[in-house]
């Protein structure tokens, strides 16, 4: 009997840790980071041997911007199971972000860090594309001396395209933008279009592409396919909802999107509550209403108070209010 009521308690401990992890998990992708961090910490007392909670609470301090924390409690993640490639990945997007923060020698230390952590997360789970793609990513981006160059980024696309042709373009693509060589990534990322007509991402990918060009009735009509193929893809309707303002096509239709995506929950993979607060302050200033216009940008910064396309937008509303008088 001792026995058994030991096992209930230890069930219902477990069931308990379960279901606020939940919780937080939900506040998180809700926006609310500062609640999310808070319950986090809680349950970190509670449970100090729970790694899945030292990693959201890692991902919320990085949202809240707070680098030292986030570094820490990814750490512990880690050192609770140095096995999980996921801690290391995250751990390595702390480092990034206290590598972004730090002046140019301390910068150094932390993007070896970066590389050593992606690299890790990589030999750890192979066949994770996330974990390749991040690894790409940092390659294409960072000097040899920390451990990036195009010939790691060559061989990381190599790699990617082994595991999934079809996100090979998009690793070609990558490595082509980053040289400027514009004609060359659209080749790539419209070849994986034809090659998988049924894969929403390859649609999806060519419409960020055209979009970043600025080729908004191009990126419009990707991105609609995106969506015929996947409705729920939420950056695929960001990609809609920016082309249409960009474009001036359908403004009724990119404020509904606006709004549902607003709405949340958004996850990790999903355009961020700022991006989307920010892009309605545009949808507004397309109409010329002004001030709904600096409450949506302001709503952007509540959500990442450093976020620079709304602070720019704001500081340019103001210059204007001020000539106005």
């Amino acid at each position: 009997m001792k026995a058994l009521f030991t096992l209930f308690i230890l069930f219902s401990v477990g069931t308990h840790s379960d279901s606020n992890l939940d919780q937080a998990i939900s506040l998180y992708e809700m926006g609310r980071f500062k609640q999310a961090a808070d319950l986090l910490t809680q349950l970190s007392r509670t449970y100090p041997s729970d790694p899945q909670i030292r990693l959201w609470l890692g991902k919320s301090y990085l949202k809240l911007h707070n680098w030292d924390a986030a570094v820490s409690e990814l750490e512990k993640a880690v050192n609770l199971d140095s096995s999980n490639a996921v801690y290391h990945l995250w751990l390595g997007h702390a480092c990034g972000m206290r590598a972004s923060h730090s002046s140019f020698f301390t910068a150094m230390r932390w993007a070896r860090r970066v590389a050593k952590e992606f690299e890790t997360a990589s030999n750890l789970a192979p066949e994770n594309l996330d974990i390749r793609f991040d690894l790409l990513e940092f390659y294409i981006s960072a000097p040899g001396i920390v451990g990036g160059g195009r010939e790691k980024a060559e061989a990381q696309a190599r790699e990617i395209s082994r595991l999934s042709p079809r996100k090979g373009y998009v690793a070609r693509a990558m490595i082509y933008e980053k040289q400027k060589r514009w004609d060359l990534a659209q080749k790539e990322l419209t070849e994986a279009t034809v090659r998988y007509p049924e894969d929403a991402d390859a649609h999806k990918d060519l419409a960020n592409f055209l979009l970043a060009r600025g080729d908004y009735e191009g990126a419009s009509a990707y991105a609609r396919r995106a969506l015929a193929l996947d409705q729920a893809s939420k950056k695929a309707k960001l990609i809609l909802a920016v082309s249409y303002i960009r474009g001036q096509s359908d403004l009724t239709e990119a404020y509904k999107i606006l709004q549902e995506l607003a709405a949340g929950p958004l996850r990790d993979e999903d355009p961020t509550f700022e991006e989307i607060y920010s892009w309605l302050g545009e949808y507004y200033i397309r109409l010329g209403d002004k001030i709904k216009a600096l409450e949506a940008f302001q709503s952007a910064l509540v959500f990442n108070p450093k976020y620079e396309p709304a602070r720019a937008k704001i500081a340019q509303l103001n210059r204007q209010d001020l000539k106005n008088h």
